[in-house]
């Protein structure tokens, strides 16, 4: 067991357990077998896969459409568990106890609203990337403009910086396993980098959502196993409650109200960015999977299953390390690095290995998703859309692998321009504060253009800078700001400019069949003005309650509320299967092409 000054401080410090040396390299050559095989199934996997990919962008990019719920909505998982994920969790914790967590459970509600609301307008959509969407959507030069926009902004710039905290989070984690100075980890993290480029480009989607499927199961285990295990370093949990027992708020689920500070921004994170800069529509990567399912169905139950996955099934396992680094290693220079420092004095040989080959495989299914996402922009809603229509599918396969390349190099120069991973979480929901609404009212309300979202996203850019320039509020409430200036900004333009042409809204609503506020097109075509309903919301207000209730159950029941975790557990259960049923059902209009 490691407990040395310099380990506490943030140097290396020397290996202890079973089979790794006193001195030296710290991963033993089963660690390093371990590795290499998983590496070794990546690339070959990738390979395999490539003559399919090689055949058009369809293949490449939404893997013929041909994905089953529960692979669509797996990837989707994988991708969200980056290398970043359980180092910032750690520092969420260390700062703000497991209520800082919030800061992403509050996203809960804008991925239901999307799986019940939205998933199968995507799906019925038949658009190749989900930006395609402007000029389905909207018309003219403003939709164009909104379209190229999108495609750079999201694209390259969002992606890049992504990329680059998910780099940064890899750099830590070898800087501290391996025990390596940042030049040497950074010639590890470029080798791990080309390699997830070089599968990327061969495979195409089918192979790197099938990729990600290995690497949540591994990732998923190897997190689980960590916990257990740094449970039994201080002595079960009991031992660790005890070690809070002066500080109980690191503990609490949500905050009490006595903490004013962590009170209101758990307000702040639930009342106001949960829906104004939550991805309410699921778009980006999401949009993508799910635009590759095979049905409706699997396009609703993709997106319900990674709700479930991502927010009820993982969170607690890397909370608890969390915890665990709080007390082993107090007052760390940087609390995301106590994930890390847990792993290295709990995790005997070969199970060190499999760890850091999930952490691989995390960073991996994120970099790769991102890469094929972005490239997917810059092939169709670029060069196809903008520089070369009649390109043939060769060249547009092509330029979607130079694009993967492209995009690669502009995470690494991202990766250059951070030092915090949660920082940057903070800094893209700023800079995106208020375009949640907008982006579900494009599918709800026929009186939102393509100006609407130009002045959201402009508007929410522009406040972002002026309260970081202009004002000392902490994060979240300097997020709440931004919302009060970018919404109000996006309805008056959206009132102040004329609606859609009559042909592009009707083309839209013909195609897609959306529900809302539709009427004055629904009349232009002829065709039935649907409402939501309110099954709809009925599962939507279940699917959210049931998620945070499983979240709760499981933190009472570690805890030793067992009574309230049983409780919790059973309503958990009980709305979780109503709100399944609904995804299951088919939506009134869900018609035709499938």
């Amino acid at each position: 067991m490691r407990t040395s000054d310099n380990d506490r401080s943030g140097g290396a410090a020397p290996a202890s357990r079973c089979g790794r040396s006193e001195e030296g390299f710290p991963l033993s050559r089963l660690d390093l077998a371990v590795i290499a095989a998983y590496l070794a199934i990546t690339l070959g996997w990738g390979a395999w896969h490539a003559r399919r990919a090689s055949r058009d962008t369809t293949a490449f990019f939404v893997a013929d459409r041909t994905l089953p719920w529960w692979l669509a909505g797996t990837s989707i998982v994988a991708t969200t568990f980056a290398a970043d994920t359980p180092l910032a969790i750690a520092g969420l914790v260390a700062v703000d106890g497991i209520s800082g967590n919030w800061f992403w459970w509050a996203d809960v509600l804008p991925v239901v609203i999307g799986t019940f609301i939205v998933s199968h307008l995507w799906r019925r959509s038949r658009v190749l990337t989900d930006n395609e969407i402007s000029e389905l959507r909207y018309g003219g030069r403003p939709a164009a403009g909104l379209r190229l926009f999108r495609a750079l902004y999201f694209g390259v710039l969002r992606n890049a910086i992504v990329m680059g905290w998910v780099n940064l989070a890899m750099v830590k984690i070898l800087s501290l396993a391996l025990g390596l100075d940042e030049e040497a980890s950074g010639l590890v993290l470029a080798g791990l980098f080309a390699l997830t480029v070089l599968y990327t480009l061969l495979s195409g989607l089918l192979g790197v959502v099938l990729t990600d499927f290995l690497q949540f199961g591994l990732a998923l285990m190897g997190g689980v196993a960590l916990a257990f295990l740094a449970l039994e370093e201080v002595g079960g949990l009991g031992h660790l409650v005890e070690a809070f027992r002066l500080a109980p708020d690191v503990l609490r689920l949500v905050p009490s109200p006595g903490n004013n500070e962590a009170f209101w921004a758990f307000v702040a994170y639930v009342g106001v960015k949960s829906w104004s800069s939550g991805n309410t529509e699921g778009s980006g990567y999401v949009a993508q999977r799910i635009l590759s399912t095979r049905s409706e169905r699997d396009a609703r139950l993709a997106s319900l299953w990674y709700a479930i996955a991502h927010f009820a099934l993982r969170p607690w396992p890397w909370i608890i390390v969390g915890l665990v680094a709080l007390v082993r290693f107090p007052g760390l220079e940087d609390p995301e690095a106590g994930y890390v420092r847990v792993m290295l004095e709990v995790l005997p040989s070969g199970l060190l290995g499999l760890v850091l080959a999930a952490f691989f495989a995390a960073y991996m299914s994120t970099i790769d998703t991102q890469l094929n996402w972005g490239a997917s922009y810059l092939t169709h809603d670029v060069y196809e859309r903008f520089l070369d229509p009649g390109a043939s599918q060769a060249r547009r396969i092509v330029v979607a692998r130079a694009s993967v390349v492209l995009l690669a190099t502009a995470g690494v120069g991202a990766t250059l321009a951070m030092d915090s991973i949660a920082g940057a979480w903070r800094f893209l929901a700023m800079i995106s504060a208020g375009t949640g609404l907008v982006g579900l009212l494009r599918w709800l309300w026929w009186r939102i253009n393509a100006w609407s979202e130009i002045a959201v996203m402009t508007a929410s850019l522009l406040g972002a800078n002026l309260v970081g320039v202009f004002s000392d509020i902490a994060f979240p409430f300097s997020l709440v700001l931004v919302v009060l200036f970018a919404l109000p900004i996006a309805f008056a333009v959206t009132l102040a400019t004329p609606p859609e042409e009559a042909a592009t809204l009707k083309a839209f609503f013909v195609r897609v069949r959306p529900a809302g506020a539709w009427a004055p097109v629904a009349r232009m075509t002829g065709l039935p003005c649907r409402r939501i309903g309110l099954r709809p919301w009925l599962d939507v207000a279940a699917a959210t309650f049931g998620i945070y209730a499983a979240i709760a159950s499981t933190g009472w029941l570690l805890f030793g509320e067992s009574f309230r975790g049983v409780l919790a557990g059973g309503l958990a259960i009980g709305l979780l299967a109503f709100s399944i049923q609904g995804a299951e059902a088919c939506p009134a209009a869900e018609s035709r092409r499938r």
